[in-house]
């Protein structure tokens, strides 16, 4: 009876270091992306949608185009110069801001009017991608 109880006594020792080294070797947690859910429309760098500023340029200089985002620079929660990524959407840059964009909402640039219109209104998750925000000069 007594080495039936050192066997099991033995075989209890090692699972209780094997557990505690599994556990202590496993990966942390991947840290969670940053997102914002915001509201998002669409829009089209001609003058359907951007009259009198319809020159194609946004409001850093850049070339409006699919990625170029509208945001509310001093009120919203994203700055500009800031590379996010929009669910549905894909890649952009916080790069433009609009007459009608206040607050927690965004507007996607699209190739087309048709597809600017077709976007609509929704509600996105956006999520900051850390680390790639541009200096602008303003």
């Amino acid at each position: 009876m007594k080495n039936i109880d050192k066997l099991t006594w033995l075989v209890l020792c090692t699972m209780l270091i094997l557990i505690s080294y599994a556990i202590y070797t496993l990966p942390s947690p991947a840290k969670e992306s940053k997102y914002f859910i915001l509201e998002a429309t669409g829009y089209y760098p001609g003058f359907e949608c951007t009259y009198p500023f319809d020159d194609g340029f946004t409001a850093i200089g850049d070339v409006a185009g699919r990625g170029s985002i509208a945001i509310d620079d001093e009120n919203g929660p994203l700055r500009l110069g800031q590379r996010v990524w929009v669910e549905d959407y894909g890649p952009g840059k916080c790069n433009d801001r609009g007459l009608a964009i206040k607050g927690w909402k965004i507007d996607l640039c699209f190739e087309t009017y048709k597809e600017a219109i077709e976007w609509g209104r929704r509600l996105v998750k956006v999520y900051v991608i850390e680390g790639e925000e541009v200096k602008t000069d303003e």
